[in-house]
This record gives structure tokens, C-alpha cells and sequence, in this order.
């Protein structure tokens, strides 16, 4: 995943037809539209779970993506999923390793593993009716190697060659043994006609066209409001089932349970504690899946209080993870604990490392001599985060820690969480989702990669490339391992486990099967969703 920072400028002001779908003249419609606009309850204008606007799929996002869109960069939920409409990769590997192409035909390797060719399909189209061709694919990916490391295999990049205007080579420098799911995970191909000499890959989205060839065009942005799709008629694998699909800010769960309630919404990311009124409710359909999610603290080397490694230990030694995990998701059959950096889903996933199991004797004699005062960082508007907050700081508070808690907005977090060099907060939560193979997680840890856990160990650095670099499986899993009881030792890294997240939908909303359900974004192709 990459680094991003967004942000949020002036709101404008949208009309009432952000919200009126297909234009119709139904008054009970034309109340629903305005009350969702202005964020506004709709009671009175209709019953409790009747169907929201005709055409219209409104799903609550707990923030603002900001207005300045990256697709080379954002890494936040928000972002993602708006990227995930506007654009799309050449093939999405699903967690059961299943390929859907979308924009590419075909993606083979020769004999030696060196070379992957692709195709693309026939006759594709951006969305302003441009054609899409291979020099567009080509265009994304350097761009990319320009930006990060997370394309290069043992220090060198993947090299492009074009054949023809629908033919790819990527040329490796080395075999390995991700680079099927490296390559789709990394790069949604871009407009080269669009950015090519701009200088930037920003888009202000209250006042640039967002060209691309997703499911979905972008409509209207309106700050800390919504932002409203229409369909891509140039889509490639097919016009959209449902003509417009509106992501609408609502920070607040209990404002989000309520508006779904209200028919003001059709879907939301329920938290376990709110579920009860959908619960065996034949106008909402609630379905619980995993993401592969691994929530965790970090804390922070550059901070004068972590500098000890000892005292670092005594920090988790105070830790209990299971508490930590029921007091942010309530119920233990919605997560499961973990103790890598991998989920415990993950075929490679070991429990062969340092738990850090709970041990208040030990975490008093390793802290005696180190800091009394530190500072946490979490996401303010994650309801899951705050209270994994407030629990960390009451465990720390037993063995003489106190702690300030430091809530920001996702943007701010963002811009603090990934400088690897900012020394004012000794400890951070976070959460990823990163894919199925084990080198997708070199960026986290690796330090020519993005280091988003800051860990910066030349030792590690060299198994995560050794790992990549063999096609030998039982040789993989041992090395792996191997970086799993490394990256635990050195007393940085503490992961919670991995949750479920719980999708409700009004009864109207048909399809989820079809789109399939997928980490970050929700459904991996929105474009099969429809509306009864």
C-alpha cells in the first residue's frame, strides 16, 4: 500500500439534485433527497427500512476523502474505495486466488518465469471515450517505479516493453514468486493522455474531470458530504446494473444505524454492539466477512522513550490482547486474535513467535527506569480505535504509564503515522489489509519499501527478498517463519488479531454475491450490484 496525504479545502455548495437519482417528481422521493443531503433525518416521510431513491445505492463512509484525489498514492479506505470506482487494474486476484481480468485479456509467464505478456481486451475506452491502450499501461507502471520500490524485485525494477497497442512484456530482473499479485496490487492503470506533463498526479475533484475506466464516473463532490457515481458506459466488463451510486459521509455510527434505519442509506459497516435492530429483520440483510485485517501498535523507535529495547518490552508485557479486542469489537466470534504481522487466515501465518503474553511483574522491573508519560495516536472518528485507546492507556496506568491519548481525523493521522522521522508520539494503532502472499508485507517492514511499521533491520530486509526470490514453497514457508519470530523480537510490532467487519443492506439491494465481497473496498466489482 502506498503513502498518501489528502486534503480538505472549502466546501461548496451542491444543489438539491445531488440526491434525486432519476429526477423523479415522487414528493416522499423528493423529501428522502433533501433530508440525505443536508444529513438530516427522514422520519415522517417514510416508514422505517423502506427503500431509498429509485437508481440510487447509497452507502455511509465513516470520513471525507478530501477533495485532492491521488490514484498513485491514496492508501486510506475512503480514497481506495473511491479510486476502486473511478479506475481499474488489469486483472484482480481474489482471496481464494481466483483472477478476475478486467481491463487485461490474459497475463502468462514464460518457461523461465522471467517474462509475464499480457493482453489486453479489444476496443477499450476511458471514460471521456478515449482509447485505452498499452501505452497507457506502460505509462502507469514507470510512474509507479517512480514513486516507491514496491515494484522492484531484489533492488531492481520491473522493466516495460510494449509489442503492440494491446501487448505488454514485463520483464523481470529476477523469478518471483508474488509477481503475479504484486503487479495487480500495486497499479489501477491511468490515463496517460490526462497526466502525462501535468506534473502531478492530484485531482481536485470540485474542479477537474476524473477520467478513468472504472464502473463508475465521478458526478459531484460535495466536502464532508458525499460524493456521487454515475455509471461508465465505457466500463470494460460492463455497463453498471445500478445507474448512480452515492458514497455519503457519516462519521457517527449511531447517526449511520439511524439513517439506515430511515431508508436514508441502503448499506453500512456496523460496529457488533449496533447490529440488534437488523437482527432476523426482513428488510435488512446483514452478512459478516473477513478482510484479512490485522489491527495492531506500533511503537515508535525515534522516540527518546523507545529508544530502549527493554523498556519496549515491559510496554507489551503490559498488553492484553484479547481484552484489547473485545473491548473494541464486543464479542469474541467477531474477531481472532493474532501474534504476526500476517492475519491468522494467511497460509503462511505462525504462531512460533513472541506473544508477549500479559505479564504485569515483568512489564513493572522492564519499565522501573523508562519513561512515565507517553503519547498515543488513533484515528478519532474509528470507534474501534478510540476504544482500544482507552484500553491500552488503563493498562499502562497499572504499572505507573500515563498516557495521552491524541485522537486526529484520518488526514491528519495519515500525515503524522507515515514520517518516519516524527518524534512527538511514542505510540500508534493502526490497521492494514495487504493481500494473500507474504512479500506484499515487505512494505511494512522493509526499509527501501514504504517502512510503515518503521522497522529498519538489514536482516529482515534480506529474508523478506530471499523469500520472494525462490518458487519453493516448504523453502518459503521456513523463511517466513523465520521473519515472523524476527519482526516479534524486536519489540515494535504488537498485533491484536484480525475482525470481521459486518455489511447491513436494506432488503432492495441485490447482487452482493456477484460483486463479491473484498478487503478495503467492500465488493470487488460494484458494477454487479443492483437494486430490486
Amino acid at each position: 500500500m502506498k503513502k498518501r496525504l489528502v486534503s480538505i479545502l472549502l466546501c461548496l455548495a451542491m444543489t438539491l439534485t445531488a440526491f434525486t437519482g432519476c429526477g423523479s417528481s415522487d414528493p416522499e422521493e423528493e423529501a428522502r433527497s433533501k433530508a440525505a443531503m443536508e444529513g438530516g433525518s427522514t422520519e415522517g416521510t417514510e416508514e422505517k427500512g423502506a427503500t431509498g431513491a429509485e437508481g440510487v445505492f447509497t452507502y455511509a463512509i465513516g470520513g471525507d476523502t478530501g477533495n485532492t484525489l491521488n490514484p498513485l498514492t491514496a492508501d486510506d479506505r475512503w480514497g481506495l474505495m473511491t479510486c476502486h470506482l473511478l479506475y481499474s487494474p488489469l486483472f484482480y486476484i481474489y482471496a481464494d486466488g481466483t483472477i478476475d481480468y478486467i481491463l487485461a485479456e490474459s497475463m502468462e509467464p514464460s518457461e523461465d518465469g522471467l517474462t509475464y505478456t499480457m493482453k489486453l481486451k479489444e476496443g477499450l475506452k476511458w471514460s471521456d471515450g478515449e482509447p485505452l491502450t498499452a501505452d497507457d499501461v506502460v505509462f502507469t507502471y514507470e510512474e509507479q517505479n517512480k514513486q516507491s520500490e514496491n515494484l522492484f524485485i531484489g533492488g531492481e525494477p520491473i522493466v516495460l516493453e510494449k509489442v503492440d497497442d494491446l501487448t505488454v512484456n514485463f520483464k523481470l530482473p529476477s523469478v518471483c514468486a508474488s509477481a503475479m499479485e504484486m503487479l495487480t496490487s500495486e497499479a489501477s492503470i491511468l490515463p496517460k493522455h490526462c497526466f502525462d506533463g501535468k506534473g502531478t498526479f492530484d485531482i481536485n475533484m470540485l474542479e477537474e474531470e476524473v477520467v478513468g475506466a472504472g464502473p463508475y464516473v465521478l458526478d459531484e463532490y460535495q466536502t464532508g458530504q458525499h460524493l456521487k457515481f454515475t455509471k461508465n458506459p465505457n466500463y470494460a466488463n460492463g455497463e453498471a446494473k445500478i445507474d448512480t451510486i452515492v458514497y455519503k459521509v457519516i462519521e457517527n455510527n449511531d447517526t449511520a444505524t439511524l439513517a439506515l434505519q430511515n431508508g436514508e442509506i441502503d448499506a453500512w459497516i456496523g460496529l457488533p454492539d449496533l447490529l440488534d435492530p437488523y437482527q432476523d429483520n426482513e428488510s435488512f440483510h446483514i452478512t459478516n466477512y473477513s478482510e484479512g485485517r490485522v489491527a495492531y501498535m506500533r511503537l515508535n523507535p525515534k522516540t527518546a522513550n523507545m529508544q530502549d529495547k527493554s523498556y519496549r518490552e515491559g510496554i507489551l508485557y503490559a498488553m492484553n490482547r484479547e481484552e484489547i479486542m473485545v473491548a473494541a469489537y464486543t464479542d469474541k466470534e467477531f474477531f481472532d486474535l493474532g501474534y504476526s504481522f500476517l492475519p491468522p487466515n494467511n497460509s503462511y501465518y505462525s504462531e512460533d513467535v513472541e506473544k508477549w503474553e500479559q505479564d504485569l511483574d515483568k512489564a513493572k522491573e522492564l519499565t522501573a527506569n523508562g519513561a512515565k508519560s507517553l503519547k498515543l495516536c488513533y484515528i478519532e472518528e474509528d470507534q474501534v480505535q478510540t476504544n482500544q485507546a482507552l484500553t491500552i492507556q488503563a493498562e499502562l496506568k497499572a504499572i505507573g504509564i500515563e498516557v495521552e491519548l491524541v485522537g486526529m481525523n484520518q488526514a491528519a493521522y495519515m500525515k503524522v503515522a507515515y514520517d518516519n522521522e516524527n518524534t512527538e508520539y511514542d505510540i500508534y494503532l493502526g490497521g492494514y489489509v495487504m493481500g494473500v502472499d507474504p512479500d506484499l508485507y515487505s512494505s511494512l517492514f522493509v526499509s527501501s519499501k514504504d517502512n510503515m511499521i518503521n522497522y529498519n533491520s538489514a536482516e529482515v530486509d534480506q529474508l523478506f527478498a530471499d523469500g520472494n526470490a525462490t518458487l519453493d514453497e516448504a523453502e518459503r514457508e521456513e523463511i517466513y517463519k523465520d521473519v515472523q519470530r524476527k519482526v516479534s523480537e524486536e519489540a515494535i510490532f504488537y498485533p491484536f488479531g484480525s475482525n470481521l467487519r459486518s455489511l447491513v443492506t436494506s432488503a432492495r439491494v441485490g447482487g452482493l454475491e456477484e460483486a463479491k465481497f473484498v478487503p478495503i473496498y467492500t465488493f470487488g466489482d460494484l458494477s454487479k450490484l443492483e437494486l430490486k
